[in-house]
């Protein structure tokens, strides 16, 4: 049976990179997915090279161009999209200056899902300057104590079933101002996900199925480092979830 899956991608100001990284959602050798491209608010001609490049590639996704009129940040958009996307469906989680290696990616992650206890997914990137390939390395001594403790390792590409999203409490997305995280949005959501898989639901993805790319010069990583860190000290400071059994409750 072929999964249905979501390749979600939250995008500003991402026009040197549009061609790379909608253009290798687009061309997976894939039946039964949908593509929702967010941009948000952008001030360059991300919109203009996004309408190029679905107009350019034949694709078997449902696609979805959302423009948002104010900048509402990766978080907020990411879980209005997961929210309204279809009932079962598979997140796939695409940041806009990043892209795909190739058109396989989804026959990967569908072999992976066949197995109905497989929740979540983190998988193995390569840098695209260092060439360095970097992998979640979860092993066994992870799972033992508090995991918001321990290196963060869950890394791209980051995979799992809406009805799991859907059992994060919303309040735990929210900086204490009560608005959704502005940064380190990946934790907030993976965190409690993977403590309600476990080892049991959780899975790795050896094979690269990522490229990370390290030559945006407007990355949060260069531009917002500290508030990163700021937040994720916050992330890591709240209340583990406990364990499912189950996610049909």
């Amino acid at each position: 049976m072929d999964n249905h899956f979501t390749i979600l991608i939250p995008s500003y100001n991402n026009q040197n990179w549009v061609g790379r990284c909608l253009g290798s959602a687009l061309k997976q050798d894939y039946e039964n997915y949908d593509v929702v491209y967010i941009n948000d608010s952008s001030t360059d001609s991300t919109s203009e090279e996004v309408d190029r490049v679905v107009d350019a590639i034949k694709t078997n996704a449902e696609v979805a161009i959302i423009n948002n009129k104010e900048n509402k940040k990766a978080l907020c958009n990411l879980y209005n999209s997961i929210i309204d996307s279809k009932s079962g469906t598979i997140i796939v989680t695409l940041d806009g200056d990043d892209w795909l290696p190739n058109d396989q990616v989804l026959n990967k992650l569908n072999k992976i899902y066949s197995n109905t206890d497989v929740w979540m997914t983190a998988g193995s990137y390569i840098d695209n300057v260092m060439g360095s390939v970097s992998s979640p390395n979860v092993d066994s001594d992870y799972w033992s104590g508090n995991i918001r403790m321990k290196p963060w390792t869950i890394s791209h590409l980051r995979t799992f079933r809406k009805e799991l999203f859907e059992k994060i409490n919303y309040e735990d997305l929210m900086d204490l101002d009560g608005n959704f995280y502005k940064f380190t949005f990946d934790q907030a959501m993976m965190y409690p996900m993977a403590e309600m898989s476990g080892p049991e639901h959780f899975r790795e993805a050896k094979e690269v199925m990522y490229v990370y790319n390290r030559r945006n010069p407007i990355s949060v990583d260069r531009v917002h480092r500290h508030d990163q860190l700021r937040i994720e000290q916050q992330i890591r400071l709240k209340k583990p979830y406990k364990r499912l059994e189950t996610l049909h409750v």
